[in-house]
């Protein structure tokens, strides 16, 4: 039986997570899609004819295993409680609120309704990510103590963070600055310009310190332009007592006490005289595997993003029948919580030290 997937919003985020959906079209569907604009309704009714509504309550009667909620963050939590009501699992856009106070009303709320609820952070379920995280998970870094992230910016950023430095809902420090620098525009999510292009703009970075109440620390360094610019190019590092991962690149300390050095690569189909389609069957160190895609013997072919929101739909469908969560609200409230106190120490111009909130008094501490 096909999980029925419903979705409100039909922005780029949601087109997104739809084309997924039809890549496994086998066993996912589309159920439904809730749109505002009569102009949209009728080009998505193009796509999905017969699944567009205008109307909430109809839209709601659709029998969705789950929905997934697409829209500007103002709107998030009424759609969130709308649902909850109707004991709907929601698959919610990050952030799931608007500020501190929203996202403490959204964790209410799950209490309150008892919902199913996560979040559309995939980011920490991309095949780097998780092959730094396996490493990581094998003790060959030893100890983590520092990491760097300018790769991914906001909320996706405080995940991967707290993941790797694995400090749970410890509270911290963060001083934060932010710059402005010319650079080119020349790509973006309209993709490459067709022709040469003398337009500048001011690229906005941020760069903070988080303290950890356990010493440890991270090093949050981003600026707008680097998601698509080839001239802003994306780095992260993770540092332990035994050895570090820059990039692609890593250096620990072996068994025989000596420097081991190696390279993270990437195990492409399709190159070559290799005919079996393009696509990522995997990450390995050394020639051993670090992380193997968990779709390539499907039949998709689906770029890292992707891979991370399979695994997020296929999470979300186990949790709505009953499964564990794969990100749970609380994680997400807590890297919002960051990501906001992190711009608050921009707009005051000081350090700021983060309280412990509702959804980390319940959790479980590391």
């Amino acid at each position: 039986m096909k999980t029925r997937i419903g979705f409100i919003g039909a922005g780029w985020r949601a087109r997104g997570y739809m084309r997924v959906v039809e890549e496994f079209r086998r066993r996912m569907e589309v159920s439904g899609v809730l749109v505002h604009s009569s102009q949209r309704a009728e080009q998505m009714e193009q796509e999905f004819p017969g699944k567009i509504d205008q109307d909430l309550d109809k839209f709601m009667a659709r029998g969705h295993d789950f929905v997934v909620v697409l829209v500007p963050k103002e709107a998030v939590l009424d759609y969130i409680t709308a649902l909850m009501k109707q004991g709907i699992p929601v698959l919610s856009e990050t952030p799931p609120g608007n500020g501190v106070a929203e996202l403490n009303e959204c964790y209410e709320l799950k209490q309150t309704y008892h919902g199913k609820i996560q979040v559309t952070e995939q980011c920490f379920l991309r095949p780097y990510y998780q092959a730094v995280l396996n490493l990581i998970q094998e003790g060959c870094l030893g100890r983590i103590s520092n990491m760097g992230m300018g790769t991914l910016h906001d909320y996706h950023a405080m995940s991967i963070m707290r993941k790797t430095l694995g400090v749970g809902f410890e509270n911290c420090t963060i001083d934060a600055r932010e710059y402005y620098f010319p650079v080119q525009y020349h790509c973006g999510r309209e993709g490459m310009h067709k022709e040469a292009c003398d337009h500048l703009v001011k690229d906005h970075r941020k760069r903070a310190d988080l303290v950890f109440e356990s010493g440890k620390a991270g090093f949050y360094d981003f600026s707008d332009e680097q998601y698509f610019n080839y001239f802003r190019t994306r780095h992260m590092y993770v540092r332990g007592e035994l050895g570090e991962i820059y990039d692609y690149d890593v250096a620990f300390l072996g068994e025989q006490k000596l420097p081991v050095l190696g390279r993270i690569a990437r195990d492409e189909l399709g190159q070559y005289e290799n005919l079996e389609g393009c696509g990522l069957r995997g990450l390995t160190l050394h020639g051993r595997p670090v992380y193997q895609n968990p779709y390539w013997e499907e039949d998709v072919r689906l770029n890292d993003d992707e891979i991370a929101m399979a695994g997020m739909l296929d999470g979300m469908a186990r949790y709505a029948a009953g499964g564990e969560e794969i990100y749970p609200l609380k994680e997400a409230l807590q890297d919002t919580y960051l990501h906001l106190t992190l711009d608050e120490s921009i707009r005051q111009g000081r350090p700021m030290t983060t309280t412990t909130q509702n959804w980390a008094r319940q959790a479980d501490r590391p």
